[in-house]
């Protein structure tokens, strides 16, 4: 944690790029950039510039009242107790925070870091923000990427159910799920498919969109493209042409 005069957090933003915070006359401001609408200036107008924090990771800074990402306050975050443990981690007296956002469920007590996704407490495992709410944490793992594909798509298991980030497969029959690893979440069992936390025949808002899918024959022929002896399955739009 560092405090920072007005010059040095000038010099701050100049040498860390287009982003971050900035002391001027009238306070505290916070500078980004993006392609869209180029470069933008925004004034912190609650913050106290005399007390203000940029911490450790600079996309998280703090007065006496508030804690802030990318100049936003981080409503319910306790600025005595908040640290950053991590690139994106953060904690205070009561939980974890990730990217700004409180990890939902989480604690601080015994808080750990696995990787830029995946994070634990005493109690549970979290992807990003979400708890998976897992049956056992002593037997949670996560498998390696297959093929090197992205690091943020990976699946997990706890010894009663996988995870696809933090989607639950819904399969009581855990003995005979099969993974299509490097899909879109894409698993089955003897009875059923299932995409993410769905079985297959439904789409997320729980609507019918395929009467039968053969599980026997049912395969995954690229990330988000599947069939069974049937034909071809969009696993959001149902039954589609092959030839498509």
């Amino acid at each position: 944690m560092i405090k920072y005069s007005h010059i040095a957090l000038v010099i701050l933003f100049i040498l860390t790029g287009c982003s971050g915070y900035v002391v001027e006359d009238e306070g505290v401001y916070y500078k980004d950039w993006n392609e869209a609408r180029g470069s933008s200036k925004r004034l912190l107008k609650d913050l106290d510039p005399k007390t203000f924090e940029v911490l450790d990771d600079d996309d998280y800074g703090k007065d006496f009242k508030f804690v802030y990402y990318h100049g936003n306050p981080i409503i319910g975050a306790d600025p005595k107790t908040f640290k950053v443990v991590g690139d994106q981690y953060a904690i205070d007296k009561n939980r974890a925070y990730y990217a700004g956002l409180a990890i939902e469920t989480s604690s601080s007590k015994g808080f750990k870091i696995i990787d830029s996704y995946y994070s634990c407490d005493n109690k549970d495992y979290y992807y990003t923000t979400k708890p998976l709410h897992v049956c056992s944490t002593k037997d949670f793992k996560i498998f390696p990427n297959p093929n090197n594909e992205s690091e943020y798509q990976r699946w997990a298991t706890d010894g009663c159910y996988y995870y696809y980030m933090n989607f639950k497969i819904p399969s009581d029959d855990y003995k005979n799920v099969t993974l299509f690893k490097g899909s879109h979440g894409f698993a089955k069992d003897k009875s059923w498919v299932y995409c993410m936390d769905r079985k297959i025949n439904f789409d997320a808002e729980g609507n019918k969109i395929i009467d039968t899918v053969d599980v026997a024959t049912f395969t995954v022929t690229n990330y988000l493209d599947c069939r069974d002896k049937f034909g071809c399955i969009n696993p959001y739009h149902g039954r589609e042409d092959c030839t498509e």
